[in-house]
């Protein structure tokens, strides 16, 4: 990942110019891991993110402001005690390091003047946020104890910079020029990368690359190789590089360059700033992850729901097999009661004609030996009214059990077709009525916002498609009884409604709508779909159904091809 100590320095450089001189008015920590300053800096109100994520730490000026949590966590109340109306003096990194290092001047209950330090460094997993003041630790946004092999992190401690590799510093003119001089023609970046702190191999590539672009030589010949020319070379793209920050979110490159790399062939997103690059690339990436891992509980919920109910379904559907001999217990009894006098004592079984069948073929009925014919009769009986009241019972349990996991099937389709976060609002709600989530309590001030409906103009005509079932629910209710209502047939999808104002729609309108109903249906990827359309006034709420079901007539069916029409 190209968030190496080169592109860490060009960040520190460009956050100087831009922070120098400003003032912290508020801090907060949106989570265990970031802190966001809003500062006063060049007579405008910035806000500047530190994180120590393991997937995203960085710092950065950012635009994303991250609501604060209810009870400020103990690093966000310390940092508030010695640095609320701090002005910060110098924004640096440490050479060859991936940490930043913020220095502010505030002061102390005595009013007096004071200097403070904040590191952060930018290292995956082991990332810190760490406050100090004459080189101790004053805390942390992650605390660690003094173990062996582990940099002690607590109170009261000595600040130590985190134990530096074993490489060599490009700063060392006469140690990087020896260590040069010990390359022996293998793969050059590689060696870049392994000998020189403060450069990933993609960096170690760039470099390598551009030297090559500069003297005309593309097949590398170490008898050619002059060292103290490339020397030069590396240490002038690393201090004095030509910014042009950029983001590539491709597949197989996603990252954010301080400049142009011109190894990576891709399409690529320019900013004005490195700052706007980090943010751009961080927000929509934790957007990104934010999207997906709501996605993934919701549809965990749901599953879990439906586990449940198809256990249930499961056993009423055995309780019913169990019931398949019913009406032959109804038959031995009353074949058992027309023949008495021809049933043994004692006996174990019977053969008996069957007068209910055509040919009266014999039967053969178990008997309890310990019961009389009529005994036993009476027990088929017994077994048949039993079993009849079961079947009663269960048959109209397996009908609401199916209609619920349809109902269910509909929801995972939902949370399937969310494009954006917006789109998980009303899933929530709706799973909130269902009591598969615990409702939040909120104050009478705070109202969740309602989603809007994807909303389209074709030829003039508005045309609303509903997100989620509560919406199909709401689009329902506001539509015109002349209105224009489409479904697919067979399959869950989103109400549509073309909104007529009592003009006859065109074909070409209704063709429009009809693909924006199967492309937000079940049947998305399906080559031809069909949708049925009718005028609003025949579309009804099914009785007692789940959210979002209807029963519709006076219907016509067109064939189309899905199409979100971008």
């Amino acid at each position: 990942m190209p968030q190496d100590a080169f592109s860490i320095f060009h960040t520190a450089k460009e956050l100087n110019n831009l922070l120098v001189g400003g003032k912290i008015d508020k801090i907060n920590q949106p989570d265990k891991d970031s802190l966001l300053l809003y500062l006063r800096a060049n007579n405008q109100n910035v806000m500047l993110s530190v994180s120590a994520k393991a997937e995203s730490a960085r710092v950065c000026l950012t635009c994303e402001k991250l609501p604060a949590p209810i009870n400020a966590p103990a690093f966000c109340m310390l940092l508030r005690k010695h640095l609320s109306h701090a002005v910060i003096k110098e924004v640096s990194s440490v050479p060859f390091e991936r940490i930043i290092k913020i220095i502010f001047e505030s002061k102390n209950d005595l009013r007096e003047e004071t200097t403070k330090i904040i590191y952060a460094e930018i290292m995956g997993k082991y990332s810190n946020i760490t406050l100090t003041e004459n080189g101790i630790i004053l805390g942390a946004i992650k605390q660690s104890p003094s173990i062996e092999g582990l940099r002690p992190i607590f109170p009261g401690l000595k600040y130590v910079l985190p134990k530096p590799q074993d490489k060599i510093e490009l700063s060392d003119k006469a140690c990087a020029i020896e260590a040069l001089k010990g390359y022996n023609g293998c793969d050059l970046p590689s060696f870049i990368f392994n000998t020189f702190k403060g450069v990933s191999y993609q960096t170690a590539l760039e470099i390598v690359e551009r030297y090559f672009v500069k003297i005309n030589q593309f097949t590398f010949d170490i008898k050619t190789f002059n060292i103290e020319d490339f020397y030069k070379h590396f240490l002038d793209f690393y201090n004095n590089t030509d910014i042009k920050a950029n983001v590539v979110l491709q597949r197989d490159t996603k990252d954010f360059f301080v400049t142009d790399y011109i190894t990576i062939d891709k399409d690529k997103t320019y900013y004005n700033s490195i700052n706007e690059a980090i943010d751009s690339y961080y927000t929509k990436r934790n957007n990104a992850k934010s999207f997906e891992d709501k996605k993934r509980k919701l549809s965990d919920i749901v599953k879990a729901y439906e586990k449940k109910i198809n256990k249930k379904y499961q056993i009423a559907l055995e309780k019913l097999l169990n019931c398949a001999d019913m009406e032959n217990n109804m038959i031995y009894g009353q074949l058992l009661i027309a023949n008495l006098y021809r049933i043994p004592v004692g006996a174990s079984s019977v053969t008996l004609e069957n007068y209910y069948t055509e040919s009266q073929e014999p039967i053969t009925i178990k008997l309890d030996n310990k019961l009389s014919g009529k005994e036993n009769a009476e027990r088929y009986f017994k077994k048949y009214n039993k079993e009849k009241k079961t079947v009663k019972a269960v048959e109209p349990q397996i009908e609401e059990l199916k209609s619920l996991l349809s109902y269910i099937s509909s929801l995972f389709d939902e949370i399937e077709l969310c494009k954006s976060m917006i789109d998980f609002i009303e899933i929530e709600e709706e799973l909130q009525l269902i009591g598969l989530i615990k409702s939040q309590t909120k104050s009478k001030k705070t109202k969740s916002p309602k989603s809007v409906f994807r909303t389209y103009n074709y030829l003039g005509f508005d045309i609303f498609v509903g997100r989620n079932n509560l919406q199909n629910e709401r689009l329902l209710a506001e539509a015109n009884r002349t209105d224009l209502w489409l479904h697919t047939k067979d399959y869950h999808s989103s109400h549509v409604i073309i909104r007529t104002e009592t003009k006859p729609v065109p074909d070409m309108v209704l063709l429009f709508a009809a693909e924006l109903c199967a492309y937000y249906s079940k049947a998305q990827n399906a080559d031809k779909v069909p949708v049925d359309y009718t005028l609003r006034k025949y579309v009804k709420k099914q009785p007692n159904g789940k959210i979002g079901s209807v029963f519709y007539t006076d219907y016509k069916t067109i064939l189309v091809t899905p199409n979100p029409h971008d």
